[in-house]
Formats: structure tokens, C-alpha cells, sequence
């Protein structure tokens, strides 16, 4: 098992994400609100 996965690190290749995504990415999960009502849990996008 050790091997499979320190295999597998090596080949492994950092992604970076540009600006845009992560100010898209942030933006989104501000404007989630969870309501809860009951036993009940909603998730509702804000626009």
C-alpha cells in the first residue's frame, strides 16, 4: 500500500487557479444562506 501511493505523489501535478475563479468561488459561497425550518435544512442562493 505504501508504495501505490507514494507512486502516485510523484505524478501528482499542482493546479492553479487564476484570479477570476477564486473571486467567482468566493462570491458564490457569500451568497448561500442556510434557513433551518423544523427538522428541515434549506439552502438558498442569494442574488
Amino acid at each position: 500500500m505504501e508504495n501505490i501511493y507514494s507512486e502516485e505523489q510523484e505524478t501528482v501535478k499542482t493546479v492553479k487557479a487564476t484570479r477570476e475563479t477564486i473571486n467567482f468561488l468566493l462570491s458564490y459561497s457569500k451568497s448561500i444562506d442556510v434557513v433551518d425550518c423544523k427538522n428541515y435544512k434549506f439552502e438558498i442562493t442569494l442574488n
